[in-house]
């Protein structure tokens, strides 16, 4: 039965075709486009529901302006903008692995020479450090960190730009710049879950030779199995061919985890291909299937892209565990062993749409 599945999607040209050719046109498309051109914060006293932990790192000693120390004077705007909770770190290297563990959102460099700078009339750069993983914060944090920037100024009677700051990407893989790095990264998990599901979702409805195969002494889990299996090894082709045109398109080189991103993506195929399989099960003819995942495939557009707050979702949602796996383990180097809990909740969750699948089509007199 897994053979006849392989045999049918192979002979299905045209479903073949749609698995590949959409996400190689976004990779085009991002490739083109490209070359011409938070974490949830509990409410605090006086800050904005979505303020950012900001880290900040006082790398000056110096004492030329008379009266007040200005590195102490502007890290005491940031402390108190309502935009920011602001941890103090002694040295950079607490900073950044405050970053890594996502303790914090970013973390500001006030350099030495800070205030020295600002009484010659010379503007004193900031460098604020994001993770290149972390692709919704990379605008945020740079906005918000502005508007404190010109409070400062307002307050001391500065307006010749006596501060610049200056975006730091960290976890940024060897190769090509950030964006075409992490909005790629989400592009194959979700290009593998969605297109997966998408031709999955056509497996059972209207399938006439299956209707003759269960005349056979063959189960209907036994089917179930089958298709899930057949359209998993679809989805690890495509992951294949997406990985390779990623990395030599954009020339990122994460080569050194190839292994680890192909188990993440094994996990975005198999939990793809049972929503797929139960998607078909659901309904009765090739026209629902196709309404079921327009509707899939906006919801997991809105839910899935790390843009917002979805509560629960985030924590249980396939794509959204795979979204992170992906950029920590890729980008941060994080051991995949460290989201044991996220891969059992995928594995566990695919077994429950099996069965349920399984419980549904075991009712079921006819396919279509």
């Amino acid at each position: 039965m897994f053979l006849k599945e392989l045999k049918l999607i192979q002979n299905d040209k045209f479903a073949l075709l749609l698995v590949f050719i959409l996400p190689t046109m976004i990779m085009v498309t991002m490739f083109v486009a490209t070359n011409q051109s938070a974490i949830g914060i509990v409410p605090q006293t006086g800050k904005n529901e979505g303020a950012i932990r900001l880290g900040v790192v006082d790398a000056d000693p110096t004492d030329t302006f008379p009266g007040e120390d200005l590195s102490s004077n502007f890290t005491w705007y940031l402390t108190n903008s309502p935009d920011f909770i602001v941890q103090i770190y002694e040295a950079e290297v607490d900073a950044l692995d405050a970053l890594y563990f996502d303790r914090i959102k970013a973390y500001a460099v006030i350099p030495y020479g800070f205030e020295g700078n600002i009484t010659g009339d010379i503007p004193a750069f900031v460098d604020i450090h994001i993770s290149s993983t972390d692709f919704e914060s990379q605008s945020t944090v740079f906005s918000k960190f502005n508007n404190v920037v010109q409070d400062f100024r307002f307050d001391h009677g500065w307006v010749k730009g006596e501060i610049a700051s200056d975006m730091v990407a960290e976890f940024q893989p060897p190769g090509s710049g950030g964006f075409e790095a992490t909005f790629g990264v989400f592009m194959i998990v979700f290009a593998v879950f969605i297109a997966v599901a998408a031709t999955a979702a056509q497996a059972i409805v209207g399938d006439v030779p299956l209707n003759r195969m269960l005349l056979t002494p063959a189960s209907k889990m036994e089917a179930i199995l089958a298709k899930v299996s057949a359209y998993f090894i679809v989805g690890m082709l495509q992951a294949q061919f997406l990985l390779i045109l990623w990395q030599v398109l954009f020339t990122i080189d994460v080569w050194n985890q190839y292994l680890t991103m192909n188990i993440v993506l094994a996990l975005m195929s198999l939990s793809g291909s049972a929503l797929g399989v139960l998607i078909s099960t659901l309904v009765t003819t090739r026209l629902q299937a196709n309404q079921s995942f327009l509707f899939l495939l906006f919801g997991s557009t809105i839910v899935g892209t790390g843009f917002m707050d979805v509560g629960l979702v985030d924590d249980y949602y396939p794509l959204n565990l795979g979204r992170v796996m992906m950029s920590d383990t890729a980008f941060k180097g994080v051991a995949l062993a460290e989201f044991t809990g996220e891969i059992l909740i995928i594995l566990e969750l695919s077994l429950a749409l099996i069965l349920i699948a399984w419980i549904i089509f075991a009712r079921r007199t006819t396919l279509a």
